[in-house]
């Protein structure tokens, strides 16, 4: 059930109306589902409903209960790799080329196209892939559910399988699918930037983040590697929902499936690698929005931050040339749906999303106000940060496929209850 209230960001019967909208959601998918919401002050609640496990839905889901975040590790990376710009190890602009050499060989082609006999048409490529390039997604690295990487996989000698795989060479054998700079694809440039990491900065990648971003905000919670002995009765799994309703995750969505145990966990997928809470990564959410609140004089300073004030602001900002836009806008249709965004209506700052729609509309009529930052991740988790309503929220269930109508109606009930909850 919620927890009690920090500060009066709610009406007096605003916690009934999101757990009872949680509940009625959590019904209708059959799913585990867990949301908090945070303000400047802290965290104003935290709720969940639903069973544990579908096929087995004799034990509830607590707030505890872990699950698997996808791609909204992405912000995560971004926060890390932003600390190395502020200790004045990158910036922005560096060629992260010349930082790694696999790196280097990756980006050295792009795949122009194919010929009659289905080979690649292979273009060289001499130009930087910067820092900011990886993290707003403009690198060239393309998706795996696009049309160029699954037809270079099925001809490439090595590397053929999917990148949540979390093997290297899934991940170093694949060139660019568009010159960097030039346009955005939702791809793997994250998960290079997981690869790279431990070059850098002397450790793991996944003692970085425990170190610098995941102990300081007490997520004691979220890690790569769900294996964890601590974890074993709560990690919840993840199902797989057919026609003829739940089954185990065998092999329905490869491309979305990634490895549990942490001997087959080669690297961390930085892109979508993180497990945790709700009530985990409101935290981060709270630190970003109090951060970004404290810069307009709306609230306290945090007593420590993550990042310096131009970084932070950075997270906040759309980043992407014009170029890239209607690539944006086309993946937020698919993303957030039930509206058509036209270029110049999305961008991506430095870790997120950002929702700017030009007549300054609310999402559906009712949701976030322009400017919001967030995103989601595949099995049918959300968030996002609406300064102007001075909010930050996140919830999940954990089901594939994640973008069933099922699920997008989840995220919009959910949307709309916070909304009138405030």
């Amino acid at each position: 059930m919620p927890n009690s209230p920090k500060s009066l960001r709610l009406k007096l019967d605003g916690f009934v109306t999101i757990q009872s909208a949680l509940t009625a959601a959590s019904k209708a998918l059959g799913t585990p589902t867990t949301l908090a919401l945070a303000d400047a002050n802290g965290v104003l609640l935290e709720c969940e409903a639903g069973p544990f496990d579908p096929l087995h839905p004799e034990r509830g889901v607590r707030g505890d209960d872990i699950m698997w975040f996808a791609s909204t590790t992405k912000l995560l990376t971004s926060i890390c790799y932003l600390q190395l710009v502020d200790a004045g190890k990158l910036t922005l602009d560096t060629n992260m080329r010349v930082k790694f050499p696999a790196l280097d060989a990756a980006a050295s082609h792009i795949i122009k196209g194919f010929d009659d006999d289905c080979k690649p048409i292979l273009e060289k490529n001499e130009a930087p892939v910067t820092l900011l390039q990886l993290l707003n997604q403009t690198s060239g690295f393309g998706m795996e559910f696009g049309d160029k990487i699954p037809r270079w996989k099925k001809v490439a000698e090595k590397g053929t399988g999917f990148v949540n795989s979390c093997k290297i060479e899934n991940l170093v054998n694949t060139p660019l699918c568009f010159a960097p700079g030039t346009d955005w694809s939702y791809g793997n440039s994250a998960e290079w930037l997981g690869l790279i990491l431990p070059t850098l900065v002397g450790t793991s990648t996944e003692e970085y983040f425990q170190t610098h971003l995941l102990r300081p905000l007490g997520m004691a919670d979220s890690s790569f590697y769900p294996d964890n002995p601590e974890w074993a009765d709560r990690l919840v799994p993840l199902r797989f929902r057919s026609e003829s309703g739940f089954e185990r995750l065998k092999d329905q969505m490869p491309l979305l499936t990634l490895p549990r145990k942490r001997e087959d966990i080669e690297y961390p997928v930085a892109g979508g690698g993180i497990y945790s809470t709700s009530a985990d990564y409101i935290r981060v959410l709270q630190h970003l929005l109090q951060h970004r609140l404290s810069l307009a004089g709306r609230a306290p300073r945090p007593k420590t931050t993550l990042l310096s004030d131009t970084s932070l602001s950075s997270l906040f900002t759309g980043t992407l040339p014009d170029a890239a836009l209607s690539g944006i806008a086309k993946m937020f249709d698919f993303q957030l749906g039930g509206e058509e965004f036209v270029p110049g209506e999305a961008s991506w700052s430095t870790g997120m999303g950002v929702y700017a729609p030009k007549d300054g509309r609310r999402r559906g009529g009712y949701g976030r106000l322009s400017g919001s930052v967030g995103w989601g991740g595949a099995a049918g988790t959300q968030y996002w940060i609406d300064e102007t309503s001075g909010i930050a929220a996140v919830f999940t269930t954990q089901i594939l496929p994640g973008s069933t109508p099922a699920t997008k109606a989840f995220k919009d009930e959910m949307e709309r209850a916070i909304y009138e909850a405030l």
